[in-house]
């Protein structure tokens, strides 16, 4: 009997069914693996770009400059997207309160520990931004004003009538829009009405003093004409809804603070340490400097400072009340004046973060100190000391009083 020769079962060459049904079961099984490259396919390929270019655009959008020191949605270029309220006519209005608004922002992170958050400054060290001449008048021009943020001044300096003889560091580290909207922010608070300083004017300055090494004294900065005109765009007129940012005569405005460690059950000082190494990032790291070195003639080291590692209810006191020089702080003399912390950081104002920073700075920069300052320390050391309302003097410290 013939055998089919159609279909699947179709049998070639003359094969036995049995040899058919062997081929057959080879051919249902899988390719065997290969040596050679197979392509990604086209769709995960897509999903990867697409995945890249979002990371790119967030880490562009939320850098903060990678500041330690800044975490505020002013300072974020996403800020530029958002829609604020509209307080004047016009686009150009908008675009100025929005920059005016970030220079808050970094007002706050990075001048108000030294200028105080109401623009008034420190006597005999750090001048004040409220109706300064060097802001908004006799004294005030746009590539001036630059020129100090971008690489600093030394003292002395008359301000209203007033000499100061502190020393302000560089700030070039911000970058120009930072610094832009920083300035823009303090020539229209404080009761200044003075114009917009825009980022362009900032990069053709700072192109302009690239030779500029050391912080400007008053004289070179009188050098540079007050009616100088800066490459980049004239400034825009002011905003006057920022008078309702400025600090009523006196008062000082409640700033949120943007570390809260959270309190523990039990004091641990090595958990306080970590703690506290954010707040004196944000309150101290200004003025004495990340590395607790500080920045002579102006303000003392931490490193190796006697008034930091010895008594402790001393260094309370200094951190509550404020210390005005002139002082002598590991051989070497300081003219500077540390206003309370608390006045620009109101979060310093419960004990238990004023506690961390103290053992923070106790414990780093070399220093070492192995008896913790506890809560209940600061909690004794304010109460006893509520009734002073002005700083600490060098003498004093050194004829501190003993315990009521």
């Amino acid at each position: 009997m013939s055998q089919p020769n159609e279909g699947q079962d179709r049998i070639d060459y003359r094969e036995t069914s049995d040899v058919t049904e062997v081929h057959a079961a080879y051919l249902r099984e899988h390719k065997e693996p290969s040596a050679e490259v197979t392509p990604i396919p086209t769709w995960m390929s897509l999903v990867s770009a697409a995945a890249l270019c979002w990371a790119g655009l967030y880490v562009g959008l939320f850098h903060g400059g990678f500041n330690p020191k800044i975490y505020s949605e002013f300072t974020s270029p996403l800020a530029l997207f958002a829609k604020p309220e509209k307080k004047g006519k016009g686009a150009q209005a908008v675009a100025q309160e929005s920059l005016a608004q970030i220079g808050e922002g970094v007002y706050k992170a990075n001048c108000a520990a030294c200028h105080m958050p109401n623009g008034l400054g420190t006597p005999g060290t750090i001048p004040p931004l409220a109706a300064s001449e060097w802001v908004d008048g006799s004294e005030a021009n746009e590539k001036r004003l630059i020129a100090m943020v971008l690489k600093g001044l030394q003292g002395p300096i008359t301000v209203k009538g007033t000499a100061f003889n502190g020393a302000m560091p560089p700030w070039e580290s911000l970058g120009n829009k930072k610094i832009a909207a920083v300035l823009t922010y303090i020539r229209q608070a404080f009761g200044n009405k003075a114009g917009e300083i825009n980022e362009a004017q900032v990069a053709a300055v700072k192109k302009e003093l690239e030779s500029q090494s050391t912080p400007y004294t008053v004289d070179q900065i009188k050098a540079i004409p007050v009616d100088a005109k800066v490459e980049g765009g004239a400034a825009a007129a002011p905003v006057a809804a920022l008078e309702a940012n400025a600090a009523p005569a006196g008062g000082v405005p409640v700033a949120t603070p943007i570390i809260t460690p959270a309190p523990v059950a039990a004091f641990d000082l090595t958990e306080s340490i970590g703690r506290g190494k954010g707040f004196y990032t944000l309150a101290c790291g200004t003025c004495h400097q990340p590395t607790g070195l500080g920045i002579p003639p102006a303000f003392p080291p931490l490193a190796g400072s006697e008034y930091v590692t010895g008594d402790e209810r001393r260094l309370i006191a200094i951190t509550l009340k404020g210390v005005t020089g002139p002082i002598k702080v590991a051989g070497k003399d300081y003219a500077g004046m540390m206003p309370p912390p608390d006045l620009g950081y109101p979060g310093l104002k419960e004990d238990g973060k004023m506690a961390d920073v103290l053992n923070y700075i106790r414990n780093t920069f070399g220093n070492k100190a192995e008896k913790p300052i506890t809560p209940e320390m600061v909690a004794a050391a304010r109460k006893e000391f509520a009734e002073r309302a002005t700083p600490w003097t060098e003498a004093e410290l050194l004829n501190f009083p003993a315990p009521k």
